[in-house]
């Protein structure tokens, strides 16, 4: 084993030490450091062997915990993960696994019920209009948001 691939495997254990990583982020953080596309493309298969790099594992537990802790809706959870470099067949599939048990709408209602409290005084109209905006940067779609509200 040449001692590239020695210090570019050392160096993604310990990317991956801190949480999962798909494997995009994994190659363009050792291509950022300097390795060789050999260097990187053997180390991916290596990891992968391993079963240190799972990208439907990362995809399921990144969207799982911001779908419950974050309270993102589908669509936000597609662009982050199509930001992370996982394919769109793999997202929508897991997507649909996750939203089979957690319901969008509650998780929309969750976030109207946390967050209306402190908008009690405003105008009913300022109220929606600033609960609309807040749902979309959440990645609900305009079905669920009008359903919420209404």
């Amino acid at each position: 084993m040449s001692e590239a691939l020695k210090q570019a495997r050392a160096l993604a254990y310990r990317y991956l030490s801190h949480r999962d990583r798909s494997t995009r982020e994994t190659a363009d953080h050792l291509k950022k450091k300097g390795f060789e596309e050999a260097v990187v493309q053997q180390t991916l298969e290596d990891l992968k062997q391993a079963n240190y790099l799972d990208d439907r594992r990362f995809a399921e537990h990144w969207a799982r915990t911001r779908a419950e802790n974050r309270q993102y809706g589908k669509f936000r959870l597609r662009q982050e993960l199509i930001g992370k470099g996982l394919a769109r067949d793999l997202i929508d599939e897991i997507l649909d696994t996750l939203f089979e048990t957690v319901k969008e709408i509650d998780l929309a209602r969750a976030v109207v019920a946390k967050k209306q409290p402190a908008m009690q005084d405003l105008d009913p109209d300022k109220r929606k209009r600033r609960l609309v905006g807040l749902l979309q940067r959440k990645g609900f779609s305009t079905d669920i948001i009008y359903k919420v509200l209404d």
